[in-house]
């Protein structure tokens, strides 16, 4: 449904949002024939046939903004502060879903939201493990409740290396896990894939859409 969707993306976004250097404007991002490909970065990732797929930076944004007022119920200034330092620092880069935004009520709906971020000098000091402790304590003041978190680890998609933790949520009585993948690239960019899914069966389908991720160097 389509809040499940909205809290999916406030979530990832929160996880990345204390990052807070100024961001520089990304373009030269497409779609054709179903990869989504970022020329900056060269890096590009596959969409399954039959996905849904969300690009739009206002829209994305803008889903941002409307969900995490209920995050933040019983705090309005976290709001004002998520919301201007986000404006800054982070730049949803896509969004795949395996049903289209409003139109699944029962199952969950698994999806992969890939972001980036632009990390301060002072920040960039800090190895990728330590970026998911400082975000895991932001996300306690939050509406959510975190029932487990994984050990930071490090693992590998085509050659390159990423750092990965696993969040197990309860987002209004909706239980379900979420896979990050973290990378740190050139010019202190942090790159941030976040898998969200409820079974082995879809994890297992976002897994193989992590696999088409490629770096232009390889």
């Amino acid at each position: 449904m389509a809040s499940q969707y909205l809290i999916l993306l406030v979530i990832v976004c929160l996880v990345r949002f204390v990052c807070t250097g100024r961001i520089l404007p990304l373009e030269n991002f497409e779609t054709p024939d179903g990869v989504f490909a970022m020329d900056y970065f060269g890096l590009s990732i596959e969409k399954p046939d039959g996905w849904y797929e969300m690009t739009d930076d206002d829209e994305l944004n803008s889903l941002f903004q409307t969900a995490t007022r209920p995050l933040f119920s019983n705090n309005k200034r976290l709001i004002s502060d998520i919301l201007n330092l986000t404006s800054d620092s982070l730049t949803p880069l896509f969004g795949i879903s395996e049903y289209q935004l409003g139109t699944q009520n029962v199952k969950f709906n698994p999806n992969i939201i890939g972001l980036v971020t632009k990390l301060t000098n002072e920040e960039a000091k800090e190895n990728e493990c330590d970026t998911f402790i400082r975000s895991n304590k932001f996300l306690q003041v939050t509406q959510l409740t975190i029932t487990d978190i994984s050990d930071c680890t490090e693992v590998n998609f085509n050659g390159k290396t990423f750092f990965s933790q696993i969040l197990h949520l309860n987002v209004n009585n909706k239980h379900f896990r979420q896979t990050q993948y973290v990378r740190r690239v050139t010019n202190n960019y942090f790159l941030t894939f976040t898998l969200s899914y409820s079974d082995e069966i879809s994890k297992t389908q976002l897994d193989n859409i992590m696999n088409t991720l490629k770096f232009r160097d390889e």
